[in-house]
């Protein structure tokens, strides 16, 4: 016996349900209120993605695989030093629209207390640091950057870099501060 059809869009709900977590964060967030977000009933909810804290892990996974994708999309174009910068300016000036990062913002309010959510957020991490390996790679080929970069440890300096970035950026640290503070680790990668 066949379940019944979604009668939403699940891709398009999901999508929703990062933007809810990445905008409320996870306890300040009501299922309800969730669900309303997402365009879904609470039925329709927990039937399809599961508990809250269910969805929040593929919510986090889908936003991840985004990000990711964005990284390694820049690590195939040209230029690459100038696509950092603008990248990280990007950050220092508009941070999401004040968003920060979800994987930095779900660290903050869960990483101490959940270890299954901390596991996806290092898993996360990763996978992101991943993709910037590849951008710095791509810049080593290009000659834009460093021949002599540990490419791994190098990647795991811009997540952190990226990581600070967000969090004194909600602090309302000075953007004309942030974007002297990333000068550092763009001259630390360029060639």
């Amino acid at each position: 016996m066949a379940g019944r059809p979604l009668e939403f869009d699940r891709v398009e709900a999901l999508s929703r349900a990062v933007d809810a977590f990445w905008c409320h964060g996870y306890e300040g967030l009501p299922t309800t209120v969730l669900a309303k977000e997402m365009g879904v009933s609470k039925s329709s909810l927990y039937n399809t993605f599961g508990t809250k804290r269910e969805l929040l892990i593929e919510a986090v996974a889908a936003y991840t695989n985004a990000k990711a994708e964005a990284i390694r999309q820049i690590a195939a174009s040209q230029d690459l030093l100038t696509q950092m910068r603008t990248f990280l300016l990007d950050i220092v000036h508009n941070n999401d629209d004040g968003m920060g990062c979800l994987l930095v913002n779900t660290a903050a309010e869960l990483g101490l207390h959940d270890i299954g959510v901390r596991q996806l957020l290092q898993s996360g991490f990763q996978s992101v640091s991943d993709a910037f390996e590849l951008l710095v790679i791509a810049g080593q080929r290009s000659g834009e950057f460093k021949r002599d970069l540990d490419s791994t440890k190098a990647a795991l300096m811009i997540v952190t870099t990226i990581a600070g970035l967000r969090v004194l950026a909600k602090a309302g640290v000075p953007t004309h501060q942030l974007a002297t503070a990333i000068e550092h680790p763009l001259a630390f990668i360029a060639a």
